[in-house]
């Protein structure tokens, strides 16, 4: 066999792996058990079959071929990871409603940025959301809000000081904690009064990755603690998952949930959670929508979901930079 036939054949061999690996990231043959690695790596997986498939194409070599027949097969799941901006104008109005982990607006001085409660504060006044929902939220830290009259706080835990937070240009009422077993995150439910409707408002935040810069599948010294702490941590976001939807299904209401889910459109927990829901940056969402500050990483971990009979008019990521999260607003149709 001479260079260019290995060279080929070897290339060829590495690319069908990386296909199968990316099928089977994203769930394509419905297998009885799930990856949970894999499925955190499937925007890399992705990213490294796009650039294999312009090498087959600008060496006008057949293999070309094999990442548009992938990717028909796996269209849908594609569409969780990357959406094109849609055109159409939409005249009707709506309501806004924004979610943002604001990291308790810069407490410990993660960022190098002065005054990040004052400038969170106007940036929301210059978006004008009608409803936002916090996560990460600290009252210590937080700004007045001056144009929303509603405002709810809930802690995590217990006389905590981190938690969820509502602010809304609407009433809300019944407003109720809620708490996961053996966790620090939790989140909290309200329901909002839209002229004469009732809307059943979550705001979540389930159990943390918590990837730092030593977390590598490449070095010995720490893949395997990375790889046991990811496996525990969807092990628990799973059960938060199935506790919230324990909740959920006592609701009579249209519902919105706003979470940081802290996993990426391929987990098991995101599947779980969006049964029976919409994802609203699958309606009109645009790009990657990559919601956490990873380095050469898009991870899209921040959502809105909604019940069927709400229609998404308009979704964007906000490109801002005042936390490690970006956040997300969505125009709904009630």
């Amino acid at each position: 066999m001479d260079k260019k036939s290995f060279l080929f054949n070897s290339i060829l061999t590495i690319n069908i792996l990386f296909l199968l690996l990316q099928l089977i990231a994203m769930d394509i043959f419905n297998l009885a058990f799930n990856f949970p690695i894999l499925s955190l790596g499937t925007p890399i997986l992705c990213c490294i079959n796009i650039i294999l498939a312009f090498y087959w194409f600008l060496s006008f070599k057949w293999p070309f071929f094999l990442f548009f027949i992938v990717f028909s097969i796996s269209f849908e799941s594609w569409q969780s990871l990357y959406q094109f901006k849609s055109n159409g104008i939409t005249t009707s109005k709506g309501i806004t409603l924004m979610s943002y982990n604001v990291r308790s607006f810069n407490r410990y001085d993660w960022l190098d940025i002065k005054d990040i409660p004052g400038l969170i504060d106007n940036y929301i006044k210059k978006v004008n959301p009608d409803i936002v929902c916090f996560q990460e939220y600290t009252l210590e830290t937080a700004p007045s809000f001056q144009n929303y009259p509603y405002k709810i706080f809930r802690p995590y835990v217990p006389n905590g000081k981190i938690g969820s937070s509502i602010i809304s240009k609407y009433p809300l009422v019944n407003s109720k904690t809620i708490s996961f077993k053996a966790s620090s995150n939790g989140g909290m439910q309200s329901d909002v009064l839209l002229n004469q409707d009732t809307l059943r408002l979550y705001n979540l935040h389930f159990e943390s990755l918590r990837i730092n810069s030593k977390d590598t599948l490449l070095s010995s010294n720490y893949s395997e603690k990375f790889r046991s702490k990811i496996k525990n941590v969807f092990k628990i976001q799973k059960q938060q998952v199935f506790e919230f939807n324990l909740l959920s299904n006592s609701n009579k209401f249209p519902e919105i949930i706003c979470t940081d889910l802290n996993n990426n459109a391929f987990s098991e927990s995101y599947k779980n959670l969006s049964k029976n829901r919409i994802d609203a940056f699958n309606q009109k969402g645009s790009g990657f929508g990559s919601t956490y500050q990873f380095p050469f990483f898009p991870l899209r971990i921040d959502y809105i979901f909604i019940s069927p009979e709400i229609r998404v008019l308009d979704f964007i990521t906000h490109d801002i930079e005042l936390s490690d999260h970006k956040p997300i607003s969505a125009r709904l149709q009630i």
